[in-house]
């Protein structure tokens, strides 16, 4: 490990949070040892602001909760008058139940609707944090009460990470909010009073790709038919056939539902289709043109449209394929496709820039990086791009990934075999299968890049000095299953 991480560049999305957990346990932290961190960073606050009156902590179930009995119980406010109102009668998580069980042997732990006695200065929210709903929605109850009763009092209240309810009708409104590691979205001051982040003992490989990134993975809707996990169009083809396969393949082995192949004839015609890729016939006979995405346009634009594109594998530089290229880029922006860009179609795009309105991903290697950038750095390029819609993936022997607003990380890992022909159009695939479930361009390719390297693992563990690239996407299923499991 490389020593305490200083924080992330860019401003979270909530559901990160829970991916630099998961990323941390993997490398070996104990979770509670950051519990006790976070719990100490805001008691150290609390303490500044409280005075000479009393504090009351509002927990609740989650990790969030853990932090304010940690922070309860905090040398740092020794000498005060500290008061706990849990909002469950238990809490859900294995570390903030310890940090439950700590804080009962020192402190009453009052459980809603029951609330403690007391003259209070201020109150302390540690109810939901990262762990709430997405920032608008209304809470439910028992939270909703409790954000209401605590309103009520017309107390200055520190909020821990996130402010509950923030953006909502219960919002509970901070003069301070502690927050940890770096900024979270939607964060500011007229939501959260005066914001101070807080460091935490993450290594700094906590924001690299990990297992951590399966945590933003759809869930299965136990009433889903097919179609709801999303559908993809692949268009590639022309020299090359068994790239769009592979790119195909392992975009279905995502989960995704509904995988299509768009090829030129004879590129089709060599192919040997696999049952579970759709084939879709294209007008242009040996290299991709504008005839053929005037045909896709009819298919995009009908009640079967795709929920995201990859264009590129296997595609060649023939002819009027970059104008190809360029029209699925339109087509793209206008109707909001997400899409992902790789080999040869990264020629396609302007020199030096990202496409403006792109939701999307491109994957060149470090020579295609170069010559599209034209010394640009990855971060220039995006400076017109906010949030976690677009991302550059430059493969390598590492992955380096670059997203918007100073989002930029690494894949590291996988194994040696893996720099085989096809790794690249299974990465192109894969990201694409995760944006047609739903997932934003930035997440998706890190959860890509995290999972083929562990595809690729196993494969080689399996397939030995043989491996080939169509090897690889069967441990795509076999690793999301694992890592969603939490195994």
């Amino acid at each position: 490990m490389n020593g305490a991480s200083e924080g992330a560049r860019w401003a979270m999305h909530w559901e990160e949070v829970a991916v630099f957990d998961a990323n941390s346990s993997s490398l070996g932290v104990d979770e509670y040892e950051l519990m006790k961190a976070a719990g100490g960073a805001l008691a150290r606050e609390v303490a500044k602001k409280s005075g000479e009156g009393g504090v009351l902590f509002l927990c609740g179930p989650g990790n969030n909760g853990g932090d304010g009995f940690v922070a309860a119980c905090s040398n740092y406010l020794d000498g005060k008058t500290v008061s706990v109102l849990s909002s469950h009668e238990s809490s859900k998580t294995e570390v903030s139940s310890r940090a439950r069980e700590m804080a009962a042997k020192e402190l009453p732990i009052h459980v809603w609707p029951e609330t403690p006695d007391g003259e209070w200065s201020l109150i302390v929210d540690c109810l939901l944090g990262a762990g709430g709903p997405a920032e608008g929605t209304e809470l439910r109850p028992p939270i909703s009460e409790v954000t209401t009763w605590a309103n009520s009092t017309g107390l200055p209240v520190i909020s821990c990470d996130i402010p509950t309810g923030l953006g909502g009708p219960d919002h509970l409104r901070p003069i301070l909010t502690v927050t940890f590691h770096a900024p979270k979205a939607g964060m500011s001051e007229s939501g959260c009073g005066k914001i101070v982040v807080a460091p935490l003992p993450w290594p700094t490989e906590v924001r690299d790709c990990g297992i951590g990134d399966a945590c933003r993975y759809p869930p299965m809707d136990a009433e889903a038919s097919k179609g709801d996990r999303g559908r993809l169009l692949v268009v590639g083809g022309g020299p090359y056939h068994g790239a769009p396969l592979l790119s195909g393949m392992a975009a279905a082995r995502t989960g995704c539902d509904l995988v299509h192949v768009a090829m030129p004839e004879q590129a089709s015609s060599r192919a040997k289709w696999p049952p579970s890729l759709i084939p879709e016939s294209l007008p242009d006979s040996e290299f991709l043109t504008p005839d053929s995405v005037r045909s896709l346009s009819s298919f995009i634009e009908s009640t079967r449209s795709p929920d995201a594109i990859v264009i590129g594998p296997g595609i060649g530089r023939e002819g009027d394929s970059m104008e190809a290229v360029r029209e699925v880029i339109s087509i793209s922006v206008s109707k909001s496709i997400p899409l992902v860009i790789d080999a040869d179609a990264i020629s396609a795009l302007p020199e030096g820039e990202w496409p403006r309105d792109l939701i999307g991903v491109a994957t060149p290697h470090s020579k295609e990086a170069e010559r599209w950038l034209s010394g640009e750095s990855p971060s220039k390029a995006m400076e017109s791009c906010i949030g976690e819609a677009s991302a550059i993936v430059i493969t390598g022997h590492e992955d380096e990934l670059f997203g918007p607003q100073g989002r930029h990380c690494f894949a590291t890992g996988g194994h040696p075999r893996m720099a085989v022909s096809g790794t690249g159009d299974i990465l192109a695939g894969t990201i694409g299968g995760l944006l047609a479930q739903g997932m934003p361009p930035w997440p998706a390719a890190r959860l890509a890049c995290a999972i083929l390297r562990e595809a690729g693992s196993r494969a080689a563990e399996a397939k030995g000095p043989g491996l080939l690239a169509d090897d690889v996407p069967v441990h795509i299923a076999h690793t999301l299953s694992d890592w969603t499991r939490g195994e």
